[in-house]
């Protein structure tokens, strides 16, 4: 089979070139048509669920929303985890599905069962965005050089770009954060209302009564039909103030007899600052402006959302902002996925470079080499034509890990056999014609370059059986390093024959053809230096396998038992993430106060270009954070343009001990934008670590978590740990008497009322605005509330003497039938699984996540008791880590036994698949002390650059067993341990070759450090370190241990076989010598010139040895 494929393309040769040709044609249209992107997109498919319930407080809403929604969306099939995040006035639920799960059948299995649920009728759950935590790609602030006022630039923002940004196909939703949003307040007193006998419900009532606009159907006029309209609605606040509530002794009373109509705003949830140095402006600093967040769909492409963003923001700037006002960017995801694929790229023409000189250094022919480098595009298109076909992205995480090395090995297998038989080519052998000479070359290794392919590509099962966040990671690599070496296998099998057919034609015909390749002196002196240590070791192989494999065995186990474990490196994305946490019950303008000091001190490092302060939530809800928490969004200048040298990790150092030391009794922690929506979304916590307490009492789940966090403060490596939710806080409780109140004949409703609209300020209803010549210029909708006056709602004595009317007129004190106390309550509930949770969070630093994790539960189950109905569960990274190390145990076997029953296949003889399969531990040494030496831990990505490690070294088991197989066949007087020398020896340069390419062309990866480099440095670190002692041990001990496995008894075997031939014969194999000779200079014919000749033939062929069939010499009887 493997020898007519051969046959087949050298016949229709330039048929082969042309196909190529046209193979890489769609290979460069498939570059410009496939998604790239920084890091793809590994999140689980997720829903979230967004309820408010304004102006409660937590426990209210999970009470009355959180638990009757959770009952009912514990039905939906296929979720794995269930989360939710309750808050003052609102619930998030977050549900993760398993893997594979369609995003539209997962929100449509919420839509249908959250209609079930029993709560308020005034509350409507909405489903957030159809994104995921990686769509946020764009950022940008509304600017003002005219001095509009922060109500206006948030209207600007809602009315105007909004809309804009949100007809842009493949947006997911524009989220609004800072700014204060406009209303009109209808602001009355307590006295008023007394005065005119009236009560907070009357007002409301009387305004949304006010507030409609109805139809009369049609008016028939003769053939025609005119809608009728009653319009009714408020259109501007004179509307508002020109309402009757009720009329007395026929006297109207009016909204404006009981207040006045304001243009006002609700209390802020989130205030927005950003510090940015502008080449035109020089430094702009905000402390309160307004910023939109755009997130794509999933699965949407980066680079085209980008494009067609940055058109839209200057269309915007251009033609419908007021003067003064502009749209600027501070964040734009575009750029650090330009700057990922200028890593890659870097990396990999290092890689080419590196493998051309290696190859023109070992081959000796420039022309060779360059067929050889020839491999690398054809296999890159190639993959990237199949990664297009089946939706891969180009990320970091599909093309960082390749190695070149790994690609071109059996294209340099192929070349340097062709190579050393056209050198050694004997006067026969020329008269059979290049063509055939070629097929018998190119045959002769033909198996075993594709067997060795197939066991690389076998490696990566356990790649392909990873699951969630680290299958996406991983998965797109594993698939497109197969298909690139698919793609350098079919062009060693077809287009590498022809073109060497062509390059070397004029060599092989010509009588005296002088040297094929470059004189090396260096190589020609290390094959003699290598010879005498072969003779030297073979002469004491028991001894040299026995001693090799004792100290490999010893030192893996020393290793291993050294090598710590996490689930990944922390992952570069340029800029970082800054959480600052506040102490707990903080108010929001309190808290903003530090907020324009904390910019400054980060500002002040010459690295930095942005900083973006984000304080509180945003008003959707979908980030339901308390207002004692920061977010600082830092944006880095390029590294190369960093004029004081010192690295990331330093420069966060340094502005740690800054903010620290300026904000006493603050916490402050880093993490990375991407990885940090990630990690929140995925497993609830940015954390390395996070320790779950869950149970039903908040406060014995809260001492159990404080017994937690006082063991792990001690830990060594923790850092950045604290509790999650935060501690209870004072809140003012009103809590109604109902007799007292019955006794006034006063409605709980109506105490209800007021605290909720007077004080809370509650909107009820709308007020709709036309276009006018103010911005935005657009029709636009606003608010309406009714809320006391700020005299009667800023303490706690206000609120208890605020009066209320009972039926008989009597102004009766809030305090007389309500009792107004200051009581301690959680401002945050945290729901996992239908139970509360409490989380105790670290990161870990200077240790690995294993080590720290199995100490930790030692010692908490020593020193911590759990009450009955309470348990302790570890999660974050560590959960990943634990999922990962159970799948691997169990499918890294599996995948070894699979390679071993291959190469059974292949050799029939399960001593020579020993032989093969000793180079996995023979490089397993050299990559766990790479880890080691580098002061990495075993991760994934460490993982995985194993998996591809045992591939890489099998092949060079699998390729010096298979030519120590051919000499013993070819040849009848060779012994076994002359058969072993001899073979290594003649591997040696392919062998060399081989390995040193792998390992070269990964070390520009080893030793990259731009962004997005960290996950390539310990997969790359490890096939190195791998290859490094493989290369050294499989040439020095693979002989030996051949010997003493294989011995004189298989070898005798073997001769029985002999008369059996390693290929099946073609019909070229059928032509006698004498026809070749005749047809000598046209030797590409393969036509049999009749039947006749064709059967004498058969006859000559019997007289031919069996190494006929792979190009050998025909041997003398």
């Amino acid at each position: 089979m493997i020898r007519g494929l051969i046959e087949g393309v050298l016949r229709f040769r330039l048929a082969t070139l042309i196909a190529s040709a046209a193979a890489i044609v769609f290979g460069l249209w498939a570059w410009i048509d496939i998604r790239k992107e920084a890091y793809s997109d590994i999140a689980d498919t997720q829903v979230r669920l967004i309820a408010k319930f304004p102006g409660k407080a937590a426990v209210e809403v999970e009470e009355r929303v959180t638990i009757p929604i959770e009952r009912v969306l514990n039905a939906i099939p296929k979720v794995a985890v269930r989360r939710s995040r309750t808050i003052n006035g609102l619930v998030v639920f977050q549900f993760v599905f398993e893997d594979g799960t369609d995003d539209y059948f997962a929100r449509t299995r919420l839509l249908e069962r959250v209609r079930d649920a029993d709560i308020p009728a005034e509350i409507q759950p909405s489903l957030g965005p159809m994104s995921s935590p990686v769509g946020e790609i764009f950022r940008y602030v509304v600017e003002t050089k005219a001095n509009h006022t922060s109500m206006e630039l948030r209207t600007i923002q809602d009315w105007v770009i909004m809309p804009k940004m949100l007809g842009i196909p493949g947006i997911a939703d524009v989220v609004t954060f800072g700014g204060l949003p406009k209303q009109y307040h209808v602001v009355t007193t307590p006295d008023k209302l007394v005065r005119y006998r009236l009560t907070v419900g009357d007002v409301i009532a009387a305004i949304q009564r006010n507030n409609l606009n109805t139809g009369g159907n049609l008016l028939l006029q003769g053939e025609q039909g005119f809608p009728i309209r009653s319009l009714g609605a408020i259109r501007e606040p004179r509307h508002i103030e020109n309402i009757v509530v009720k009329t007395e002794n026929g006297v109207p009373v009016f909204i404006r007899d009981l207040g006045s109509v304001e243009v006002s705003h609700p209390i802020p949830s989130g205030v927005l600052g950003y510090t940015i140095q502008n080449d035109q402006e020089g430094l702009i600093d905000v402390d309160s402006s307004v910023q939109g967040l755009v997130a794509i769909r999933r699965w949407g492409d980066p680079n085209i959302m980008g494009d067609r963003i940055r058109a839209k923001v200057k269309e915007i700037n251009e033609n419908y902002l007021p003067d003064g006002v502009q749209m600027r960017t501070t964040y734009d995801r575009t750029d650090l996925v330009n700057y990922t694929l200028r890593t890659i790229g870097k990396t990999l023409v290092e890689g080419v470079v590196v493998v051309s000189l290696v190859l023109i250094f070992f081959i000796g022919s420039v022309k060779a080499s360059m067929v050889v480098v020839a491999t690398i595009p054809f296999a890159m298109l190639f993959a990237f034509l199949l990664m297009d076909i089946t939706g891969i992205p180009a990320s970091l995480l599909s093309l960082g890990a390749i190695d070149f090395g790994i690609i071109v090995d059996g294209a340099v297998v192929m070349v340097e056999n062709i190579m050393r038989r056209y050198r050694d080519a004997s006067p026969i052998d020329k008269k059979k014609g290049i063509i055939r000479f070629t097929v018998d070359s190119a045959s002769e290794v033909g198996t075993e370059i594709i067997f060795s392919i197939l066991i690389i590509v076998l490696a990566y099962l356990p790649i392909f059986s990873f699951e969630r966040i680290e299958g996406r990671l991983f998965k797109p690599m594993a698939f497109t390093i197969s298909f690139a070496i698919l793609g350098a296998l079919i062009f060693s099998m077809t287009a590498i024959p022809v073109m060497m057919s062509y390059i070397y034609r004029n060599y092989f015909e010509s009588p005296n053809p002088g040297p094929i390749e470059w004189h090396n002196p260096f190589y020609e002196w290390l094959e003699r230096k290598y010879e005498r240590m072969i003779e030297w070791l073979v002469e004491r192989s028991k001894r040299v396998v026995t001693v090799c494999f004792s100290v490999v065995g010893t030192l893996l186990v020393l290793g291993g038992l050294s090598l710590g474990t996490e689930f990944l490196p922390e992952m570069d994305e340029g800029g970082f993430n800054l959480r600052i946490f506040f102490p707990v019950g903080i108010s929001l303008p309190e808290s903003r106060k530090f907020i324009p000091r904390i910019r400054q001190l980060i500002y002040k490092n010459e690295q930095v270009n942005v900083v973006l302060s984000q304080l509180g939530r945003n008003d959707d809800g979908t980030d339901p954070l308390p207002p004692n928490r920061l977010e600082v969004l830092v944006g880095l200048k390029d590294y190369n343009d960093w004029k004081e040298k010192i690295t990331k990790t330093e420069l966060l150092l340094r502005m740690r001990n800054d903010l620290e030391a300026g904000l006493p009794g603050a916490r402050v922690s880093f993490s990375q934008p991407i990885m940090d929506n990630l990690s929140e979304a995925i497993m609830g916590t940015i954390a390395d670590l996070a320790v779950f307490v869950s149970g039903n009492d908040l406060k014995v789940m809260r001492k159990i978590a404080t017994e937690i966090l006082d063991i792990v403060k001690e830990m060594k490596g923790a850092s950045e740990y604290g509790i999650e939710q935060e501690a209870d806080s004072p809140q003012l409780t009103v809590r109604i008497d109902r007799e007292a109140a019955a006794r006034y004949g006063i409605n709980v409703s109506d105490i209800q009322q007021m605290v909720e609209a007077a004080i809370g300020m509650q909107r009820i209803d709308t007020l709709y605005e036309g276009p006018s010549d103010i911005p935005p210029k657009t029709p636009a909708r606003f608010g309406i509330v009714v809320r006391f006056s700020k005299d009667y709602r800023t303490s706690q004595r206000a609120i208890e003497n605020m009066p209320i009317i009972s039926p008989k007129g009597e102004r009766i004190p809030l305090s007389e039938v309500a009792k107004v106390t200051l009581e301690d309550g959680p401002t945050m509930i945290f729901r996992q699984e239908g139970r509360r949770t409490v989380t105790v969070r670290t990161n870990i630093r200077g240790r690995d996540q294993g080590g720290f994790v199995a100490e930790l539960r030692k010692i908490v189950q020593k020193k911590v008791k759990l009450p009955e109905g309470y348990e302790v569960r570890y999660g974050g990274q560590y959960e990943n880590l634990s999922r990962v190390g159970t799948r691997l145990a169990m499918v890294i076997p599996l995948t070894i036994a699979i390679i071993f029953g291959v190469l059974y296949l292949l050799y029939k003889n399960l001593k020579y698949v020993y032989v093969a399969l000793a180079c996995i531990p023979l490089s397993l040494v050299g990559g766990i002390y790479a880890l080691l030496m580098r002061g990495y831990y075993f991760n994934v990505s460490g993982g995985v650059g194993f998996i591809s490690l045992f591939g890489i070294a099998t092949m060079a088991g699998v390729l010096f067993v298979s030519r120590t197989n051919h000499l013993l066949h070819d040849d009848d007087e060779i012994s076994v341990k002359e058969a072993v020398k001899k073979a290594a020896v003649i591997q040696l340069r392919p062998m060399l070759m081989t390995m040193l390419l792998a390992l070269l062309g990964l070390i520009p990866a080893t030793l990259a450090s731009g962004v997005g480099s960290d996950v390539q440095r310990p997969l790359a670190t490890v096939i190195v370190g791998g290859l490094f002692s493989a290369l050294f041990l499989v040439l020095t001990v693979l002989p030996s241990l051949y010997l003493i496995l294989v011995g004189e008894r298989e070898y005798s075997k073997l001769k029985k076989t002999k008369e059996q031939p390693l290929e099946p014969f073609s019909y070229l194999d059928q032509l006698s010598l004498e026809e070749y000779e005749d047809e000598s200079e046209t030797s590409q014919n393969f036509e049999p010139k009749s039947e006749s000749k064709k059967s004498s033939s058969v006859k000559a062929k019997k007289g031919k040895s069996a190494g006929g069939s792979s190009g050998k010499k025909p041997k003398k009887k």
